[in-house]
């Protein structure tokens, strides 16, 4: 009993080594004709996020708006952060004593943190690279 327990194991053990080899040769196979591009397995590049934010839906006096640039973040003008967290679908940096939080969905920012209500921010203006 033992025997046949051990036999239907090593079939079953040796039917999936043979199906993984398998896959792994005609993959390979495929990508080395061309028939599957290359770049399939690699991540999609991050969005840029540099650019002018400004809130929506609110009126355009009270609406909040900063700016994003490679050397930190600016609001009204002024830089209040040199380090943000950009991950390529959350933002966070420290302003004053507070911590503010976005997620990047379909194109904006919504404001998740500070929760005084959800807010979403659209890009106003995009930023060149500068070479420093």
């Amino acid at each position: 009993m033992l025997l046949m327990a051990f036999n239907k194991y090593t079939k079953w053990q040796g039917a999936t080594m043979l199906t993984i080899l398998v896959t792994g040769l005609a993959l390979s196979g495929f990508l080395a004709v061309g028939a599957v591009k290359g770049d399939l397995f690699t991540p999609a590049p991050e969005p840029s996020i540099f650019g002018i934010w400004v809130e929506q839906d609110v009126a355009p006096y009270a609406a909040d708006q900063f700016e994003l640039r490679q050397d930190g973040v600016y609001v009204a003008g002024r830089m209040v952060s040199t380090r943000y967290d950009w991950d390529g679908s959350r933002l966070s940096y420290r302003m004053g004593g507070e911590t503010y939080k976005y997620t990047f969905e379909e194109g904006k920012l919504v404001r998740q943190q500070p929760a005084h209500y959800v807010s979403t921010f659209s890009r106003q203006g995009t930023l060149q690279k500068t070479n420093s």
